[in-house]
């Protein structure tokens, strides 16, 4: 018999061993352990009261990871994550998962039911489909490592720089809230954020990044989880090129650059510009999403 329970009912290696059960052979090692685990949970905003385990025999075999917030008045959920046991798929546990999880949800008062699914794991996508979720973008992790013989990225004169806090960005009326839950600002801990404001005062764009050093104080990477152009202002290819020059300079660095979750239609000029400047995608999603109404 399934038992599905609240993560908050359950010890921390109960929850890490259905993790991992649940991910054996993913498109990638998902491994994780209890620190790895615990501070993900912290770090991405997912919680274990609105988060379930299933069981079989008093044993893990599956689960969903889930986080809520809000966005513009309304309660978002994301699913942080469904696995299940190799033994167990395609056997109904996935469903029974989620179904337990949007009852958590309505509790919640959550309007909208947000994930991502990898492009190729196509019995992921029909099960989510079949319980309402549907596809409004695609989604491409980008990468631009190593250093650059020259600097790809322009600025325009026209704009003075403003550093602020990202959650400072999330005031911003153009600011892409509705965008993947990794790329809003309370994703980006510890990270920094600037705005580019004409002559007049208005905002024109503004990005939110975080660079990674290693324990020698060396920088070896820095993500970029937003860099958006006020869909008001005029060239936002400028815009948007002279963001990039501040978050990563003159990528003389011997350093890795990352920007997860790219939305290809939600943010297309962002995601051309990136591309066009040597970032290539390496993972490729899709966003789903599913009105709770339904």
């Amino acid at each position: 018999m399934i038992n599905i329970k609240r993560l908050s009912e359950c010890s921390v290696d109960k929850a890490v061993k259905a993790w991992n059960v649940g991910f054996e052979g993913y498109f990638f090692d998902a491994t994780t352990n209890a620190d790895a685990f615990l501070n993900r949970m912290v770090m991405e905003g997912l919680s274990t009261k609105l988060s379930v385990v299933a069981f079989h025999d008093q044993e893990p075999i599956g689960i969903v990871l889930s986080g809520i917030r809000e966005v513009n008045g309304e309660k978002i959920a994301w699913n942080g994550g469904t696995g299940v046991a190799k033994d167990f798929r395609k056997k109904g546990v996935g469903k029974l998962m989620m179904e337990a999880s949007f009852t958590i949800y309505r509790e919640e008062g959550v309007k909208l039911a947000t994930l991502e699914a990898i492009s190729e794991n196509e019995n992921a996508i029909k099960l989510y489909e079949s319980i309402g979720y549907q596809i409004v973008d695609e989604l491409e992790y980008l990468e631009m490592n190593g250093s650059q013989d020259e600097s790809p990225f322009g600025l325009s004169v026209e704009y003075k720089l403003q550093r602020l806090l990202p959650q400072q960005a999330g005031l911003l009326s153009f600011y892409k809230g509705g965008n993947p839950w990794q790329t809003q600002w309370q994703s980006a801990k510890g990270g920094e954020a600037i705005t580019l404001v004409d002559e007049s005062g208005i905002e024109a764009g503004y990005a939110y990044y975080r660079r990674s050093l290693d324990e020698k104080g060396n920088h070896v990477a820095t993500v970029l989880f937003q860099c958006e152009a006020n869909p008001e202002c005029k060239d936002p290819a400028s815009i948007i090129e002279s963001l990039l020059h501040h978050v990563f300079g003159n990528c003389s660095e011997s350093i890795k650059r990352v920007v997860p979750n790219m939305p290809v239609k939600k943010s297309k000029e962002t995601s051309e510009t990136l591309k066009s400047f040597g970032f290539k995608p390496t993972v490729k999603q899709v966003m789903m999403v599913k009105e709770m109404s339904n």
